[in-house]
């Protein structure tokens, strides 16, 4: 009888079946996560006990083997990292997440490690994976996440500082966009982005974020990086406008031919494919949803302009974003509409749209 009672094997292999079948971790994946820029994630994780948890070997009061341990890590470009750590009523939560990121119903339920990450940036997109720990027991599920919405400068064709707030807030609303707000401004900032322009924001104050801060860009800042803010301002003044756009809503089509395309040949060729010529917000957020062109093409209000994702010699240095051809150096001047380009077209969502 003593063989039966050694099976290194089976001894070896229960633990592993018998945590599969103990814990269950769950994302729920519908109604779908919603994420935007300078918005508020919420990733609902919960935490299943398929059987009564182990005893404590008192055998006493205490049944269960205390809190589990929460672990949320986010991964990027092949790397993870952690976010907050939580046992019970103590949570450690890293560095880049102070202030942002919650467990609202964790110490209430500790079966509830839902996720609230608040101010959200472009560079929060990644995978989100909620791991628990309960004894010997563990089990994780992960959500891939893609936030949403960029903020971009906009200015006349002809000149720099062209546009009182009124004309604005109107010039964003014609190019498929809207007028960005301060959370937006600064969410994008901490994304990464930079721009030496003072523009208009929804507030009727003037801002520009700068990271590097340098001759002609240091604002009231004294030379530290920051979204410099020239409070609100006399709404007749000139300034360049950020706007702001999220969805795309259809998908764009780069339009070409051997001699390229005049502006109005450019519009015509759209109609010609059953779209229109696309607007610059709805570049940008083609663009954000991924387009990558070393096209220069037409767009509806007369610029050109191209989408890089993948920075390339050649294709607009080494930066991504939209690239905008100007005729002169100071980056002004939208060019000639009988100079010759490709288009981008711009083709809706919806019955015969055929997209």
């Amino acid at each position: 009888g003593d063989t039966t009672t050694q099976l290194p094997t089976w001894v070896c292999t229960a633990p592993s079946t018998y945590d599969l079948k103990a814990l269950r971790v769950s994302i729920a994946k519908h109604p779908p996560v919603q994420a935007v820029l300078s918005g508020t994630l919420t990733i609902p994780c919960h935490v299943t006990y398929l059987r009564p948890q182990a005893t404590t070997t008192t055998g006493g009061r205490r049944a269960a083997l205390g809190a589990p341990r929460v672990k949320w890590t986010f991964i990027s470009e092949g790397k993870e990292a952690e976010i907050l750590v939580a046992r019970g009523q103590k949570v450690k939560v890293s560095k880049g997440y102070c202030n942002r990121v919650s467990l609202p119903f964790y110490s209430a339920s500790f079966t509830d490690a839902t996720l609230v990450l608040s101010e959200l940036r472009s560079n929060d997109s990644g995978i989100y994976r909620c791991s628990v720990q309960h004894g010997i027991e563990d089990g994780h599920d992960q959500l891939e996440v893609k936030v949403k919405g960029v903020v971009f400068l906009y200015r006349k064709g002809s000149t720099r500082y062209a546009f009182t707030f009124a004309k604005a807030r109107e010039a964003c609303a014609r190019i498929g966009a809207q007028i960005a707000t301060p959370e937006q401004l600064y969410a994008a900032y901490f994304s990464g982005y930079e721009q030496c322009d003072a523009g208009w924001i929804a507030d009727q104050t003037v801002r520009y974020p700068i990271h590097t801060p340098r001759d002609g860009c240091y604002g009231d800042m004294d030379g530290l990086p920051g979204v410099r803010n020239y409070g609100v301002v006399d709404p007749e003044d000139m300034y360049d406008v950020y706007c702001y756009v999220e969805d795309l809503h259809g998908k764009l089509i780069l339009g070409t031919a051997p001699d390229k395309f005049t502006l109005e040949e450019a519009k015509a060729h759209c109609k010609e494919l059953g779209a229109e010529i696309a607007t610059p917000g709805q570049m940008y957020a083609a663009w954000n949803e991924g387009l990558d062109h070393c096209s220069s093409g037409w767009l509806a209000d007369g610029s050109v302009r191209y989408p890089i994702v993948t920075p390339r010699e050649r294709c607009g240095g080494s930066q991504p974003g939209v690239k905008t051809v100007f005729q002169f150096r100071n980056q002004t001047g939208f060019p000639d509409a009988q100079s010759r380009y490709d288009v981008y077209c711009f083709r809706g969502k919806g019955p015969g749209s055929g997209a």
